[in-house]
């Protein structure tokens, strides 16, 4: 059993920090070894999906999911910021309620890391 991990994103200005945080947890990975990453944006959080990307936040989240990690965006948060679907990026994916996936991912083994 490896280890596990989520990084909580309930304000905007902490998606880069969780890209950066994700990327060098999953770079500890020694050979054999199962590391996961989660990052799960809700709250005020999800305006990130509003904003324009500068290109290395759009490389940071490319090297995160390729080394394994994945994204998720709160649906409830979407709703309440007015966020359309379609914003979601390539390989991002969605939660009904992002508090209850990070109560249900903490049961499952998950450490709560707030970014």
């Amino acid at each position: 059993m490896g280890l596990k991990l989520v990084l909580h994103v309930p304000e905007s200005t902490r998606y880069k920090v969780a890209l950066n945080m994700g990327v060098n947890f999953l770079k500890t990975r020694k050979e054999g070894e199962e590391l996961e990453a989660r990052i799960l944006v809700n709250a005020q959080g999800i305006t990130v999906l509003l904003e324009e990307w500068k290109d290395e936040i759009k490389a940071k989240m490319q090297e995160f999911q390729n080394l394994g990690g994945e994204i998720y965006f709160c649906e409830n948060a979407m709703k309440a910021f007015q966020v359309p679907k379609e914003k979601i990026p390539s390989g991002g994916k969605t939660v009904p309620a992002g508090i209850r996936a990070l109560a249900e991912w903490q049961q499952e083994g998950f450490a709560y890391v707030r970014a």
